[in-house]
């Protein structure tokens, strides 16, 4: 009987500590809804450490937090009753968010593997100039074809003829009317690459053209130059890094096109 009074004894230890642990994770419940700490974590699960911690640590923006999670509940248990997911809009927005779900797993997958250090310092080395400090101070005329551009270009290398007039009354670019086509100084990363391939190719005085982007057929005057610094790796890492993901992006999206079938 002893024996059988010191076994109760323990299973109900046994059972209040397991209620306990179980319970300690539990910051509010609405309707018998459990919300845990866990959600409390994932509310602020892309904030900065630091940020985050001191957040959760303040116990007045803990009960906000609280109370955002508290209301989302309420508001989705109603929204559940009043079976909104059944909703033409509901269908929509779940299809969108899982279509792009998908291409976000498919690009950390298939390309974030390929970010890696030494690729990121390689890309570096091969593009360097891609990150120096020069700047080039240009003005341009916008045209809509390259037969226009080639008009153009033959009527501003005459002797005596005023670019900036030109520009005023013949570019399509809109903001020519008040800047006369003077985009003043500009680096590498700026424009359409090919924009700033003809610049900074181009010789202090001289005119090119056409050069064609994504906006149409530009003729380029170059006015001025500055040069400037070929930065560290350490000073344009994150910038490195990035141009490679987009680079490495759309190269895997131009593989698939090759191998589509798109009808425009």
């Amino acid at each position: 009987m002893k024996k059988m009074t010191l076994n109760l004894i323990a299973l109900s230890a046994l059972v209040l500590t397991f209620y306990s642990v179980a319970q300690a994770g539990t910051v509010a419940t609405v309707n018998g809804k459990v919300i845990t700490d866990e959600d409390l974590q994932a509310l602020v699960a892309n904030l900065p450490e630091v940020q985050k911690g001191n957040l959760l640590k303040d116990s007045a923006t803990r009960k906000q937090l609280v109370e955002n999670l508290i209301d989302q509940e309420l508001m989705y248990q109603d929204a559940t009753a009043k079976k909104v997911e059944n909703s033409k809009e509901y269908i929509s927005a779940l299809n969108a968010f899982k279509k792009q779900a998908l291409v976000n797993i498919l690009v950390q997958k298939q390309l974030a593997p390929k970010i890696t250090e030494e690729a990121v310092k390689t890309y570096y080395s091969k593009n360097k100039i891609k990150y120096s400090t020069d700047q080039v101070h240009a003005q341009h005329i916008l045209l809509s074809s390259e037969k226009e551009a080639q008009e153009v270009l033959a009527e501003v290398k005459k002797a005596g003829t005023d670019f900036q007039k030109v520009a005023e009354t013949k570019s399509k670019d809109p903001s020519a009317k008040n800047n006369r086509g003077d985009i003043g100084y500009f680096s590498r990363d700026m424009f359409d690459p090919a924009f700033v391939e003809a610049s900074f190719t181009t010789k202090v005085g001289e005119i090119v053209g056409p050069v064609k982007s994504a906006f149409g057929y530009h003729v380029i005057k170059i006015v001025d130059r500055k040069v400037g610094k070929n930065p560290e790796f350490a000073e344009v890492e994150q910038k490195v890094r990035t141009d490679l993901q987009r680079e490495t992006l759309q190269g895997y999206v131009a593989a698939l096109k090759l191998k589509a079938k798109i009808k425009q």
